[in-house]
């Protein structure tokens, strides 16, 4: 009867819970540690390096904007399409002589493409800046400026 029971086996491999557990377990594993490792070679861009510094500094980026929205003529941001240019205005109101910035052209999903440039205006109160190797999408330019001692800020989202 032994012999008999033999016979009526299936030969070679044998399924049972333990194998499907042991299984299940080490695809888990082998799945998680590969999400892992994706994760860990994600690049990822931090929007600023010095978060406290600026959290000191927020009040005073207030004021700048606040000043600047105060302006009985707003500086003007465009994007001249044709040309291929970012456009910055300052109206004649303000003391061109003495007006000194910087003009940020900050790319929000990738900080390695930013690009600071020192204000400098010609007799109109313009400047035009290159955009023709700016990657194609949203962009912010940042204007930040001082004349006659008072702080201005300033920024605009543009789409290329």
């Amino acid at each position: 009867m032994n012999k008999q029971s033999e016979k009526d086996k299936p030969s070679g491999f044998s399924w049972d819970w333990g194998k499907g557990i042991t299984v299940a377990i080490v695809l888990f594993i082998i799945s998680t540690l590969s999400v892992v490792a994706y994760v860990v070679s994600l690049d990822y861009h931090m929007v600023t390096e010095n978060h406290y510094e600026r959290a000191v500094n927020y009040q005073e980026h207030i004021d700048r904007v606040e000043q600047a929205s105060a302006m009985s003529q707003p500086v003007q941001i465009k994007l001249m399409p044709g040309d291929r240019m970012v456009r910055l205005q300052f109206p004649n109101s303000l003391a061109l002589d003495n007006l000194k910035g910087t003009v940020e052209l900050y790319r929000p999903n990738d900080s390695s493409m930013d690009q600071k440039i020192d204000l400098n205006l010609n007799q109109n109160g313009i400047q035009e800046i290159s955009s023709q190797n700016l990657a194609r999408g949203k962009w912010l330019v940042k204007v930040s400026w001082s004349s006659n001692g008072q702080n201005y800020f300033k920024e605009e989202s543009i789409f290329l």
